[in-house]
């Protein structure tokens, strides 16, 4: 396997990811550069996209001609900045240890797969995008999903990331998953969802604070997982609240703030009916009482 690296900013890699992936660059990985600092909310990050950062892309077949001839065409960039490199796939298939989560759940990498119970597994390759199930609030999100019986229901997944929370729905048995994320992470999401043999979900890249009319439609769950700020914000600017016939899961939300949900979710008329915390983080699930 090749990795090829080049530096690029920020923003004009998240224009350029889509075509890279339609040529045949399946497999890339770049971090956006963050500041973090903390608030009344907690943490936050800010994400510093005027910055440039390492994108990597690997493949199996290198022929040095053709690879650089398209990327330097893609990437409009010179040939010098790329850096080529041969790796080991055993090692770079395991920079993720595989996660064991609750009642006999594994999360596994694709090479990995043929090791656990396909019964009780969630294939993830992750692209970058948050949502490895390394994050106690993504394990704990998982441990509420997994537990229940979603056959049939429909499902929202606010800040899907990865779409690792989605997976887990489908493989519980939803029969309609709608995602909603502030990032491009469509290709990420249906790749995932193809990596575990589930249909595919519908994927809105949208600001659901600002744009107030994106979401017209009830759901049985709601999945919320950004944190406490962004939860309350998007509740209210999208009326959640307001659907008394729904199951939420809240997360992101750290000990000092998560009160704050809490209390709102009350005064709405829901009950908390579990609660977990994992460190400083915190996860709820609501229901109409």
């Amino acid at each position: 396997m090749y990795e090829i690296t080049v530096n690029l900013p920020t923003k004009k890699i998240e224009r350029i990811i889509t075509h890279l992936y339609q040529k045949g660059y399946y497999q890339t990985f770049y971090e956006v550069p963050l500041d973090v600092v903390t608030d009344a909310n907690g943490y936050a990050f800010v994400e510093k996209r005027d910055k440039t950062t390492e994108l990597n892309i690997y493949i199996n077949d290198y022929l040095e001609a053709r690879e650089r001839r398209q990327l330097v065409e893609l990437l409009a960039i010179d040939e010098s900045s790329l850096v080529v490199k041969e790796v080991d796939e055993l090692n770079y298939q395991q920079t993720f240890d595989d996660i064991f989560l609750e009642n006999g759940w594994v999360i596994t990498t694709p090479d990995r797969k043929d090791h656990y119970d396909i019964e009780k597994l969630i294939v993830l390759d992750s692209q970058g995008n948050f949502g490895t199930g390394y994050h106690e609030t993504t394990k704990d999100c998982l441990s509420f999903i997994l537990q229940h019986d979603l056959t049939g229901l429909s499902i929202a997944d606010i800040g899907a990331g990865s779409g690792v929370l989605s997976v887990a729905a489908a493989l519980k048995g939803a029969s309609t998953i709608d995602t909603y994320d502030i990032q491009p992470v469509e290709r990420e999401i249906l790749y995932q969802c193809e990596l575990n043999r589930v249909k595919p979900v519908n994927v809105f890249q949208s600001d659901l604070i600002k744009n107030k009319n994106r979401i017209n439609k009830k759901y049985d769950w709601i999945f919320l997982n950004i944190g406490t700020q962004e939860n309350i914000d998007i509740l209210n600017a999208q009326r959640l609240l307001d659907c008394q016939d729904t199951t939420f899961i809240t997360s992101g939300m750290l000990e000092w703030n998560s009160q704050r949900v809490e209390t709102l979710f009350e005064n709405a008329g829901f009950q908390l009916k579990e609660k977990k915390q994992s460190n400083e983080w915190v996860t709820c699930l609501f229901k109409a009482k």
